[in-house]
């Protein structure tokens, strides 16, 4: 009888102990759907949801074979990069470019070699707020060439790795040739708001005017948060970049950095263009705009213990 006792509490003991395994082997269930050779790679179980669901548009062809993806999500209150997908994979730029091109022309009003007038506030104004092209070729022209501007990150910002200027933006818009990365722009957004570029406080004043955008509008985000942004798009690219302004729930603003690229080369020529570039480019900025949405979730419920109620 006792044998009998001994051997059911051992099997009840076990029994207990298998029931309770899913509970402590968090890397099996918190990184699903990633190959286990991948796992000690991820950051976050935001990114293990990017790559999730960037790979399901892909089964459902809402993105190509030739597309490559680049994201980067930091929250910049803990000093904690969540997101790191091919973050240093150098991609076309298109109208992000003017970032940079903004920058150089601060470093120069900085050290005296330019003057900061009206009419520049006006065209700094137009190629932020409205991305002016011609207003972006006006200051390249200002500063001394493609290759001037180039010189100027190159020499005085060299942690921008994968980002060159080597060209004005053609009459057509269709700018191919300018580059960057997912790394250069967060680098860029975190010590803009850290103030560690020269006229910080000016700069984050254009990045914040009402434009377009693909990682706030049309989204679920609440309508209080501040965003500082611009976008890139070409056909070829689809890009968007810059900070959020979230409140935790003791009202406390806490910015992170969503930078978020997609990019397919093979649409630089013109004879693979079979879809017209208004359904092209919405299907990409969607995804953006998903993705933008998991970020703020999985920031707000996971690193500050709200708990999201908005939704479509």
């Amino acid at each position: 009888m006792l044998r009998g006792t001994s051997k059911l509490f051992t099997f009840f003991i076990f029994c207990s102990i298998v029931l309770l395994l899913p509970i402590y082997s968090s890397s099996a269930a918190t990184y699903r759907n990633i190959p286990s050779k991948y796992q000690s790679t991820i950051d976050s179980q935001l990114e293990a949801d990017f790559e999730h669901y960037i790979k399901s548009q892909r089964r459902r062809k809402r993105l190509s074979a030739s597309d490559r993806t680049s994201f980067v999500v930091y929250d910049i209150s803990k000093n904690r990069k969540l997101v790191s997908i091919n973050e240093d994979r150098q991609m076309m730029a298109a109208s992000i470019i003017k970032n940079f091109v903004m920058l150089a022309y601060f470093h120069e009003v900085k050290y005296g070699r330019q003057r900061h007038t009206d009419h520049n506030r006006g065209r700094l104004r137009a190629m932020i707020w409205k991305s002016s092209n011609p207003s972006t070729n006006y200051f390249i022209r200002l500063l001394g060439g493609p290759a001037r501007v180039n010189r100027i990150l190159k020499t005085n910002y060299p942690s921008f790795k994968h980002t060159r200027i080597v060209e004005y933006i053609p009459p057509s818009g269709r700018t191919y040739k300018n580059m960057t990365s997912a790394s250069d722009l967060n680098t860029f957004f975190l010590r803009l708001w850290q103030n560690r570029l020269p006229h910080s406080d000016k700069m984050k004043w254009y990045f914040n005017l009402k434009n377009g955008d693909y990682i706030f509008k049309q989204t679920y985000i609440p309508a209080y948060v501040e965003v500082y942004n611009k976008t890139g798009t070409v056909y070829g690219l689809v890009g968007d970049g810059g900070v959020l302004v979230l409140k935790d729930p003791q009202g406390r603003p806490r910015p992170y950095i969503f930078i978020g690229l997609m990019e397919d080369r093979t649409k630089t020529d013109r004879r693979n263009r079979w879809q017209s570039f208004h359904d092209w480019k919405n299907r990409r900025a969607n995804i953006l705009r998903r993705l933008s949405e998991k970020a703020y979730k999985y920031i707000y419920e996971n690193l500050y213990g709200g708990r999201l109620t908005r939704r479509n």
